[in-house]
């Protein structure tokens, strides 16, 4: 009789409460993303970039593709006035010089002024998506396990809660893996949608970030090839056409030909994109690693899949998704290395199932438990360190926010003589697509020659000058 709580106790949890156990994981994960996004980094657009996104999704969402005025144009005498980083300015035309996907996402929110969710949202909806298949493939048992891996990890945390395009990219791509691992336990017959579906996830995906999608598509198409399914893979390379070609309408729009992406054209033929072989990927590609380490330290235990590696199909392909990735951006060596490996970020989901994989087949060994002690500690350590740093960066270059809050005026212009921390001056030029009817604009101040010509168009404003850190003074013109 003393025995019979324990065994009561130790009964697994049903279907239907593990299911339920999983959303509320995930809704903990959607308000720790919310949270970090409007307290840590409050709403910030951490680079110019962000801020592109946020500027092609206020246009989406009124119907544009592109401001019009005379002044968008690089010849125009008031254009380095306004000129700003990732904008494209070509005959009167602005827009961003990215990809639409993840701009038409954001415009979603952007009519409800509620963009900070968007991200959060697919961070979670990634969350869900990764708990329901590790306990489907690897066991219910390490469904908390995995949550506190992403839940601990500030790389993600931080990383979901900004403006960027890798949210939306990871997200898409772990749903076609999500679909299509869904389609290896039926008949090819009740799987047609299902693969189509893989590919116009895969498409968009495409949409959103030019090359993640290759990893995961060769891999699929290469695993159905295996199984001789030729239908199948027709319809999952149909699916990612359909959406893949309207990357060909997009640019006939905004540049005039279809193969030319913005990307491209804004960089008119300097060395803005790098993609090829290069020796400088070898230590491009040592950086990001060595930075995957420090984002998150347990997939050091990866090495231990090295003599272990035949027992579990399942991580051998976690490692070859996640191994791919690298690859890809091996070749992508005109990139930066940082901050952090944001690169990886879209496979993260992969790394965090070959660490779960391995821990499982290696479980209840000594060593191993000492191990996983101390890679959780160094998750922890590392993980706070990063977050600090982040957030500190991140306060530093919001300095700019908070001094002009402090200008009594409603109508004002800030000059800027200088960037923030560690943020030039294109990346602060932060206007929205109707510049003449604005409250607040921000204008390059190089020495001031022109400058005037433009101020005169803004009669009702007050012009300040602003210099980092914290200065700010009335410009007399």
């Amino acid at each position: 009789m003393m025995g019979a709580p324990p065994a009561v106790i130790a009964l697994p949890l049903g279907p239907y409460k593990m299911k339920r156990r999983i959303l509320l994981l995930s809704l903990l994960s959607l308000l720790q993303f919310v949270l970090v996004h409007f307290v840590l980094i409050q709403q910030f657009p951490n680079s110019g970039d962000e801020q592109a996104y946020l500027y092609e999704a206020q246009l989406f969402s009124h119907g544009q593709l592109y401001a019009e005025d005379p002044i968008y144009d690089r010849a125009h005498p008031l254009n380095k006035f306004v000129a700003a980083d990732a904008m494209d300015d070509t005959e009167g035309r602005r827009f961003s010089k990215y990809d639409p996907g993840w701009p038409a996402l954001l415009s979603l929110g952007a009519r409800l002024r509620i963009e900070g969710l968007v991200a959060p949202l697919l961070g979670a909806l990634t969350v869900f998506l990764l708990l329901s298949y590790v306990r489907k493939r690897i066991g219910a048992e390490f469904v908390a396990t995995t949550w506190w891996l992403v839940t601990i990890c500030s790389f993600f945390f931080l990383s979901v809660a900004n403006f960027g395009t890798h949210t939306a990219s990871m997200a898409f791509l772990f749903g076609a893996f999500f679909l299509y691992d869904g389609t290896l336990e039926r008949p090819p017959e009740h799987c047609r949608w299902r693969l189509l579906s893989v590919g116009l996830l895969l498409g968009y995906c495409s949409l959103i970030r030019y090359i993640d999608w290759i990893p995961l598509l060769g891999w699929i198409a290469f695993d159905l090839l295996r199984q001789r399914k030729t239908k199948g893979l027709l319809l999952v390379l149909l699916g990612f056409g359909l959406l893949a070609f309207l990357h060909l309408i997009y640019n006939k729009l905004l540049t005039g030909d279809a193969l030319t992406p913005p990307g491209v054209h804004f960089a008119r033929g300097s060395v803005e994109v790098h993609f090829g072989f290069f020796l400088t990927g070898f230590e491009t590609t040592a950086i990001r690693l060595r930075r995957v380490l420090y984002a998150f330290p347990p997939a050091i235990l990866l090495l231990l899949c090295l003599t272990r590696s035949g027992r579990s199909v399942r991580l051998r392909s976690y490692l070859t998704l996640f191994a791919l990735n690298v690859a890809v951006y091996f070749l992508y060596a005109g990139g930066v290395a940082g901050p952090g490996p944001r690169y990886y970020f879209p496979y993260f989901p992969f790394l965090f199932l070959a660490v779960v994989e391995v821990y499982r087949l290696t479980r209840g060994q000594r060593p191993v438990k000492i191990g996983w002690s101390a890679a959780i500690a160094s998750l922890v350590v590392c993980s706070f360190i990063y977050a600090d740093g982040q957030t500190r960066d991140i306060y530093k270059r919001r300095d700019l926010e908070r001094t002009v809050a402090t200008i009594p005026e409603k109508k004002k212009i800030i000059l800027l003589e200088s960037g923030t921390y560690k943020m030039e001056i294109p990346d602060l030029v932060r206007n929205p697509p109707d510049l003449w009817s604005a409250d607040l604009l921000y204008f390059a101040y190089g020495g001031g020659g022109g400058i005037a010509d433009l101020l005169q168009r803004f009669p009702e404003h007050s012009v300040y000058l602003y210099r980092y850190p914290g200065s700010l003074r009335r410009w007399k013109g």
